[in-house]
């Protein structure tokens, strides 16, 4: 994907769930949470900067390296879908949820239902999201594994 000043922040996020924290990092925490909350928003790059006093082309170069950095210099979409679920203490808490959905139940279970909304959340790794809510990061990351795997045998189940 390229990104540019007329790319929508919520194409930019579902093609790159990584960027969430190249936003925040520029200080966009309100229109990350609303985002996040799974509202529909038409915010271009360019407008998102012009309301926020942020120097456009720096975020676009912000966000293009880092999608470029997480995809091994490839586009995403060269990656092949295998299946396996993959989630560790290392990934950002937005990638988790965003990639498996299923784990956001543990999520709530173990941080409450307002760590969606927390502007930190997307910034911090498992790891360090566990260590703040004073809950064990091998633990949590099994449960999301398996709430996961759950989610996934109830669909074949009924088909």
């Amino acid at each position: 994907m390229n990104i540019t000043k007329d790319s929508k922040v919520s194409d930019v996020i579902a093609a790159h769930p990584g960027a969430a924290m190249v936003f925040k990092r520029h200080g966009f925490f309100a229109l990350m949470a609303r985002l996040q909350k799974g509202t529909k928003d038409e915010t271009t790059l360019g407008n998102a900067c012009a309301q926020q006093g942020v120097d456009v082309n720096k975020l676009t170069q912000d966000l293009q390296a880092a999608c470029q950095s997480a995809s091994g210099g490839q586009p995403q979409s060269a990656s092949v879908e295998t299946g396996e679920i993959v989630i560790n203490k290392k990934m950002k808490t937005t990638e988790v949820t965003n990639k498996y959905p299923a784990a956001k139940k543990i999520f709530t279970k173990y941080f409450g239902a307002g760590c969606f909304t927390c502007p930190a959340f997307g910034t911090e790794d498992v790891a360090f999201a566990c260590l703040m809510h004073n809950t064990n990061a091998d633990q949590f990351v099994k449960e999301c594994i398996e709430a996961v795997e759950q989610e996934r045998e109830a669909k074949a189940a009924s088909s």
